[in-house]
């Protein structure tokens, strides 16, 4: 009986390696089909599928009109913020922030900017070297991030071949891949969100710069 098992087995084997036929991979083949709606629709599908929250925003004037109801419905008191694009925007307004690092561990909330979008997996790219410390892409339980148009890409080839153009010879020492708030389901499979960074990730997305 044991005899025929094998047999059988090694008949089949037989016939599978027949039927192989190994070919060179085309490694320049584009593998994921590209959407039919836009990169920012795309991009918000997969975010939202990621428990992140986007927010559509026309230009720098109606993001700080959208930021500042979203603060006030929040109650949301310490709002920290170091980056000088942002605060740039934000000094023209009665919105108050936070730019020094002393007390960061109060902080209701962070904004702070990124290096670009991905669309199709949903995910924030952010680097290591800029205004933004990286504390506040970690610790305060909000995460708010500001990203434009220009900044959108589809997958993460493109959007690391950017990278590769922009720092050349010079990467920073740090490159995050974020999708969705922190979140883990280690125990009894249960997903938590905001396990080992914030609980609550957002995304301002600026149509025009």
């Amino acid at each position: 009986m044991r005899e025929k098992v094998l047999k059988k087995i090694r008949t089949a084997q037989q016939k599978s390696f027949m039927k192989y036929d190994p070919k060179e991979p085309d490694l320049k083949k584009f593998v994921f089909k590209k959407p039919d709606e836009s990169l920012p629709e795309k991009f918000a599908k997969e975010f939202n599928k990621n428990k992140g929250k986007f927010i559509y925003c026309q230009n720098n004037t109606d993001m700080v009109r959208q930021l500042r109801k979203l603060i006030q419905a929040n109650n949301w008191k310490n709002v920290y913020c170091t980056e000088e694009n942002i605060r740039y925007i934000l000094n023209d307004t009665s919105l108050k922030y936070k730019f020094e690092l002393d007390k960061y561990t109060n902080a209701d909330l962070s904004i702070t900017c990124c290096m670009g979008l991905v669309a199709r997996t949903g995910s924030i790219l952010i680097v290591s070297g800029t205004d933004s410390s990286r504390k506040l892409s970690i610790y305060p339980p909000v995460h708010i991030v500001v990203a434009y148009y220009d900044q959108m890409f589809f997958d993460l080839e493109n959007a690391f071949k950017f990278f590769k153009q922009k720092y050349e010879d010079s990467p920073p020492s740090m490159l995050s891949i974020i999708s969705g708030p922190s979140r883990t389901a280690d125990i009894e499979k249960t997903l938590v969100l905001g396990a080992h960074g914030p609980k609550d990730l957002y995304c301002f997305y600026v149509n025009d710069r």
